[in-house]
C-alpha cells in the first residue's frame, strides 16, 4: 500500500505542474455532470458497445443491447428500478461518509465514542480507518467524495441507457453530488486524485491484491487529463451564482463573523455553550483576526446554519462534535486545538 501511496504523491505532483489549459473549453452545467462520471464511463458494460463521451447521456442501440443492459445491473448491482438504483448508489459507493467519520477521529473530535462498538465492529473500523488514513496527507478534507460522485453518476448513466430511468430523472438525481462537487474541487486535478484514492481505499478494504485496480485507474485517469484528454479539453465548470450543497443531515444554527463569511475563510473557531431557546450549535466561527470590538458590533455577527458554513469551508467538518469548550486555530500545518 505504501508503494501504491507513494506513486500516487509522485503522479499528482507530476500533473500539478502541467499549466493550465488556456484554450480549455467552457461546459454547461449538463456536460460537467457528465464529465465528473470521467473514469466509470471508460468501463465497457454489455449493451454499450462504445464509450458514452460527456456531451449527452447515452441509449442503448435496439432492443438486444438494452436486454444486455438490463439483465447486466441486475447481476452486478441489483438495480432494476429507481429505488434500487438509488439504494445501490448511496450503498456501495459510501468511502466518503466513512472518510467523514475517521475525519473527526484524527481530529479528536470523534463522532462517537469506540466502545459504543461491538468487537467485529470495532475491529472493522479500526481497519477501514488504518486505510483511510494513509490518504489523508493526499487528499486532507478532500476525502473520497470524488470516487463515490464518479461512481453514482457512471451508474445512473448506464440506467439511463437501459431505461431504468428517464433523462429528467438522471438530472435530478445527480443534482446533488454535483453540488458536492463543487464545494470540495475547484479542478479536474483535485478531483481526479480523490477518485483514485478513493478507488484504491474501496478495493483495498475486499481484495489485499490491487496493484492491477490500481495501474487501471491510474491510467484512464492519466488519459483524462493529459493533452486531448476531456478533462484536460474542459474548463471546470463554475456557477454564475453559488450552489449550495445539502452536507449535514442536521443543520443547527452558529454564529460567523460577517467578515469570514464576505471573504469565505475561516481561521479560528470554538464550540461554546449553545444559546437558550434557539436551535442553536454552540460554534463560532471569524477569520481569526477580528478586533473585540468588531464582534462586540451586533452587525458584524450573523447567524446562519451550519451546513452554510460548511459549504464556505468543508474542512470543519472533522469538527463539528468536538466538545464544549473546544477552541481551533488554523495554522502553517493545519488546524491545531488552542
Amino acid at each position: 500500500m505504501e508503494k501504491i501511496v507513494d506513486e500516487i504523491v509522485a503522479c499528482k505532483e507530476k500533473f500539478e505542474q502541467i499549466p493550465m489549459n488556456k484554450e480549455a473549453q467552457a461546459v454547461s452545467r449538463e456536460e460537467f455532470t457528465l464529465l465528473l462520471s470521467g473514469i466509470s464511463t471508460c468501463r465497457k458494460m454489455p449493451g454499450i458497445s462504445t464509450h458514452m463521451g460527456y456531451e449527452e447521456l447515452y441509449h442503448c442501440v435496439g432492443k438486444e443491447d438494452i436486454e444486455k443492459a438490463l439483465d447486466f445491473m441486475g447481476k452486478m448491482f441489483r438495480v432494476k428500478d429507481k429505488e434500487t438504483l438509488m439504494e445501490t448508489c448511496y450503498g456501495m459507493y459510501s468511502g466518503s461518509n466513512q472518510y467523514e467519520q475517521f475525519m473527526t477521529f484524527w481530529n479528536d473530535a470523534p463522532l462517537f465514542d469506540l466502545k459504543e462498538l461491538n468487537p467485529d465492529g470495532k475491529e472493522s473500523f479500526l481497519h477501514c480507518k488504518q486505510l483511510a488514513e494513509k490518504f489523508y496527507p493526499i487528499v486532507k478534507e478532500k476525502g473520497f467524495y470524488a470516487w463515490d460522485i464518479n461512481e453514482r453518476i457512471g451508474l445512473c448513466r448506464n440506467a439511463v441507457a437501459c431505461g431504468i430511468i428517464s433523462e429528467e430523472e438522471f438530472w435530478q438525481v445527480t443534482d446533488p453530488w454535483v453540488r458536492q462537487a463543487q464545494v470540495f474541487y475547484h479542478s479536474y486535478t483535485e478531483y481526479a486524485w480523490s477518485c483514485l484514492c478513493g478507488a484504491v481505499y474501496d478495493m483495498s478494504r475486499y481484495d489485499s491484491d490491487i496493484n492491477g485496480f490500481f495501474q487501471i485507474n491510474l491510467n484512464i485517469i492519466e488519459n483524462l487529463l493529459g493533452e486531448g484528454g476531456a478533462w484536460q479539453q474542459k474548463q471546470w465548470y463554475v456557477p454564475k451564482e453559488r450552489e449550495w450543497a445539502d452536507l449535514l443531515e442536521s443543520n443547527m444554527g452558529c454564529f460567523i463573523t460577517k467578515k469570514a463569511v464576505d471573504q469565505e475563510e475561516i481561521g479560528y473557531m470554538y464550540r461554546d455553550e449553545p444559546s437558550p431557546n434557539h436551535p442553536d450549535s454552540g460554534w463560532r466561527f471569524f477569520v481569526g483576526d477580528e478586533s473585540e470590538e468588531y464582534v462586540n458590533q451586533s452587525d458584524n455577527i450573523v447567524i446562519c446554519g451550519l451546513n452554510t458554513v460548511c459549504n464556505i469551508n468543508p474542512e470543519i467538518m472533522a469538527f463539528l462534535h468536538a466538545d464544549i469548550g473546544k477552541r481551533f486555530g488554523k495554522h502553517e500545518n493545519g488546524w491545531e486545538e488552542e
